[in-house]
């Protein structure tokens, strides 16, 4: 009986934490459209580090939890004071990695997209470019390009597509999975207790409102790709016409030119050694 009681207990912690992230996933694409929408925003800011809400949560309760053990093994036993200690230091550790990772992964350099070519090239008008300059400026047009062929997700907010972004992105099927793990344990406490039947209700509840959750997040994480990629052909039509103007006022390769240069500083040096 007691340990299914913390096999009960583990599961519902891990729901708790799958389904903040739910939360978060769903609310920050809700956030990040609405401000495209506006036109208040130019880039999805938040909701691709949606993750750091539950995991900043997450690394708060361990290091809470590490400091009370601890605590609590220092002032027992003078014997347990090394244990203490490694504890302590093990707390501090996991906090320090987990805030080193969200910083590295906040605060890094954005990707290329067509919103910081086409800024470069704002910044770069009047200025005559080389051709290299402007051959390359279309290399990374096209890389961008490929890449967002192969992330090009399905365009309609349907019911079949929504189930298909789910399958292919299974970090919405984490809190459903545990949901349905809560759910069988509570059968199993169930059949051994029968007063205990709210606790099945309770599992059944989990169950559907993650499953809701799944799908909404789903969809508007849908909504928010087509605004990005709605918003992305905007900044490509611009970038395409700057890219036609520099083009045509760049400095152009001379055929040979090269060559004959050389030719000609030939030719100097060999009358300043007659000389």
């Amino acid at each position: 009986m007691e340990s299914s009681w913390t096999v009960l207990s583990f599961l519902v912690a891990v729901w708790l934490i799958a389904f903040s992230a739910q939360l978060a996933d769903f609310a920050t694409a809700r956030f990040d459209h609405l401000r495209l929408a506006r036109g208040v925003r130019t880039r999805v800011r938040l909701h691709p580090v949606a993750w750091v809400v539950p995991v900043a949560g997450l690394a708060f309760v361990v290091t809470a939890v590490g400091i009370d053990w601890s605590a609590r093994m220092f002032f027992a036993e003078q014997t347990q004071f090394p244990a203490a200690v490694l504890i302590a230091l093990s707390t501090v550790a996991i906090a320090v990695a987990v805030v080193a990772i969200i910083a590295v992964v906040v605060v890094r350099p954005p990707a290329d997209s067509y919103r910081l070519m086409r800024d470069e090239l704002i910044e770069l008008a009047g200025v005559r470019m080389h051709q290299d300059q402007v051959d390359e400026f279309h290399a990374r047009v096209s890389a961008i390009d490929a890449a967002s062929k192969e992330r090009r997700m399905p365009d309609s907010v349907t019911v079949p597509a929504t189930l298909q972004l789910i399958l292919r992105t299974p970090h919405w099927l984490i809190a459903p999975v545990v949901s349905l793990a809560v759910a069988i344990s509570a059968i199993v406490e169930v059949v051994s207790d029968s007063s205990r039947l709210w606790m099945l209700a309770l599992a059944l509840l989990t169950l559907v409102i993650s499953v809701s959750f799944a799908i909404a997040a789903a969809r508007a994480s849908m909504v928010l790709r087509a605004a990005v990629r709605s918003t992305q052909d905007v900044y490509r039509g611009e970038l395409v016409g700057l890219l036609f103007e520099a083009e045509r006022s760049s400095k152009k390769r001379v055929a040979g030119l090269g060559d004959r240069v050389a030719r000609a500083l030939s030719i100097l040096r060999e009358q300043q050694a007659a000389q």
